[in-house]
């Protein structure tokens, strides 16, 4: 990015807001310079002019220039740091078989954002439906049908800095899409294998046995 707007941005998140007047002096620019990069940042969604400053005296109001959600993926945040502890913190604290059960309960939580009228779908219809809901949750998917097998393909991993030391999480994604797809899926490609992808043979559920529910946490873990 460039300097001056990385600066701009900056400037807001440690202010909250700011005038062009004020980054002006801040940035010892010409206001008309300060507008151009404001422009560029509103324009690729990362600042936003939505409230007016009062003045006392005469003259124009002045906006105030905040940044938006977007840009707070700009600064650092240690997401996967937390979210590594956290799996090692579960796995001491639970048996393999209840951290499998987290594990479920967690492709059932996302499953829950699909949406709801999957089983009433053609196939065909039902699959586009997966496919635009798994890229809508960042998976990059996308599916070869032929007429004797499907391949459904996931082309990043949200956790993939995960799951060297938690392979146990991949689970997440092969129950994930077998109860969207209402297909048994064995994969038969592994990012975490050096694979550009992961990629699941779609089967029929009457193929495979399905995982049984999740069980329920016992109360005093």
């Amino acid at each position: 990015m460039h300097p001056v707007r990385q600066k701009i941005l900056e400037y807001l998140k440690r202010h909250g807001q700011a005038t062009v007047t004020e980054l002006a002096a801040h940035l010892d620019m010409a206001p008309v310079s300060v507008r151009h990069h404001l422009d560029l940042l509103i324009g690729d969604n990362l600042v936003e002019a939505s409230r007016v400053r009062r003045q006392s005296g005469a003259g124009r109001p002045k906006r105030l220039y905040t940044i938006t959600e977007h840009a707070d993926a700009l600064f650092p945040n240690n997401y996967q740091g937390l979210a590594r502890e956290s799996l090692h913190i579960l796995k001491r604290m639970l048996t393999p078989e209840q951290f499998a059960d987290v594990m479920a309960e967690m492709a059932e939580k996302a499953a829950l954002r699909a949406p709801a009228a999957l089983e009433t779908m053609s196939d065909e219809d039902r699959l586009q439906a997966v496919l635009h809901f798994l890229n809508e949750e960042g998976y990059m998917a996308f599916c070869e049908c032929g007429p004797d097998e499907a391949l459904l393909h996931t082309c990043h991993c949200p956790y993939r800095e995960l799951i060297g030391e938690h392979p146990e999480i991949c689970q997440i994604d092969q129950l994930l899409i077998q109860r969207l797809t209402g297909m048994s899926p064995v994969r038969v490609a592994h990012m975490a294998d050096g694979e550009i992808r992961c990629t699941y043979r779609l089967l029929p559920q009457k193929s495979l046995p399905l995982p049984a529910p999740p069980a329920k946490m016992p109360a005093n873990v």
